[in-house]
């Protein structure tokens, strides 16, 4: 419930779809992360550049982002007029087309790790898919996550997630024999890994940078000690880059470090919106599906449509990553030190952790600098905060991920300032009375 001051007419719209919704959709969403959203979850109606508009006609400078696929903002023009030229010759095949060698081209051309890849729909496939690709090629059977990382929301990895402390499921319902293989680890603990990496481990799977559990960088030489050892032990090294896959540069968190794994994960980025995933990786790890010992089946996987959408997007990231990236990095950085100062001023402590064109917000009286860190912020604060935010034309993720795009210029950054200051201002005074 709600603490902030009633803005019922200014939802009213979304509060009624929300209540129809509830009565054939259950729970009224179709993600339950949406549900979190205060004071309603809004109901949106278009979306152009960096700014979204609701069913009632309000306006947001939006950095959720979708959850992170928008890094050319909303309703982009090259990926539209691809999707659009797609739709008038068809809309699927059930057969192979020239976007799938177009797009496995550009991926290669991308990313330092891609001599092949495979297509899927969602970042969570694509994992289910290197897994089974990593298995397949060690003939072992264990797999290593880290506490913290997140890697959808299929049973095997959905454990050790964000806001959890343990090896626990991410929610009700999940087979524990699906995770029997399955090993979570603290992350940036060398001498853990190293006591783990017995010689039934197929494969060690991690986001280079822990975006999901507060966007966190790995400690100097982590990243290479690990490379390391999964080569002296036969394991395949996995990076899940379903958000930082050109979104931290052209080539992804691994271009950026310095440092190639065997096999990556693609999502969000690469299909500008469009529902599409890959796993991509080194020739001979990925001979096992090229040679048809793993098949990769699926009746949507590189569908015309969403694989127009993402040639069009990395074709267009690649065009101008010279003015993208520095842009996306300038932005990123701009808006950290916004929320950091703006919401000083308004009286609420706030801790940024921001890399290149993502971010993590906490509501924190000091620095989170690693996941255990987070368990002394205040979520619910945040939450609050996120409400008055969007009072004041701002929609960003409630549980704190922060996400810029091309479209966020001097204009959305300005604007900015000036609502995280009277929103902090809103919400400052009522956390201090609770304390």
């Amino acid at each position: 419930m709600s603490v902030l001051p009633d803005q019922h007419d200014r939802y009213a719209g979304s509060r009624a779809e929300f209540s129809r919704r509830q009565r054939t959709l259950a729970r009224g969403v179709a993600s339950a992360i949406r549900v979190t959203q205060r004071p309603v979850p809004l109901t949106f109606a278009d979306g152009q550049g960096a700014y979204l508009h609701d069913v009632d006609g309000n306006e947001y400078v939006d950095y959720a982002l979708a959850y992170g696929p928008m890094v050319l903002g909303h309703s982009p023009a090259p990926v539209l007029e691809a999707v659009h030229k797609q739709l008038a010759e068809a809309i699927s095949y059930g057969a192979s087309h020239r976007l799938e060698r177009e797009l496995s081209e550009a991926i290669s051309r991308t990313v330092p790790c891609a001599e092949l890849s495979v297509f899927s729909n969602s970042g969570s496939e694509a994992v289910h898919a290197a897994v089974r690709i990593a298995r397949a090629a060690t003939g072992r059977p264990r797999v290593i996550k880290f506490l913290g990382h997140f890697h959808g929301w299929l049973d095997p990895l959905a454990v050790g997630n964000p806001g959890r402390w343990d090896a626990g499921p991410a929610t009700a319902g999940q087979d524990p024999l699906a995770s029997s293989s399955v090993s979570v680890l603290p992350w940036n603990d060398l001498d853990a890994l190293r006591g783990a990496l017995t010689d039934d481990v197929a494969a060690v799977i991690m986001e280079p940078v822990a975006v999901n559990g507060g966007c966190f960088t790995a400690d100097p030489g982590y990243l290479e000690e690990v490379r390391e050892l999964t080569q002296q032990s036969g394991v395949v090294l996995v990076f899940d880059e379903v958000i930082t896959g050109f979104r931290l540069s052209l080539g992804g968190a691994q271009e950026r470090l310095g440092v190639v794994p065997d096999l990556t994960v693609l999502g969000k980025a690469l299909g500008a919106g469009f529902p599409i995933s890959a796993v991509c990786g080194r020739a001979d790890v990925m001979d096992v599906v090229a040679s048809g010992t793993v098949a990769h089946i699926g009746t949507y996987n590189a569908n015309p449509v969403s694989a127009s959408a993402a040639v069009a997007s990395v074709t267009e990231l690649e065009r101008r990553a010279h003015e993208i990236y520095p842009q996306l990095e300038q932005a990123g950085s701009q808006l950290a030190d916004i929320l950091r100062d703006a919401a000083a001023e308004g009286g609420l402590p706030l801790v940024v952790n921001q890399v290149g064109a993502a971010g993590h917000a906490f509501c924190a009286l000091e620095p989170v600098t690693s996941y255990a860190d987070t368990v002394h912020s205040d979520p619910d604060a945040y939450h609050l905060f996120a409400e008055a935010l969007l009072g004041e034309g701002m929609n960003v993720i409630p549980r704190g991920l922060l996400y810029v795009s091309t479209m966020h210029g001097p204009a959305e950054l300005e604007r900015t300032r000036s609502a995280v200051a009277r929103a902090a201002a809103a919400v400052g005074p009522l956390l201090r009375s609770r304390q």
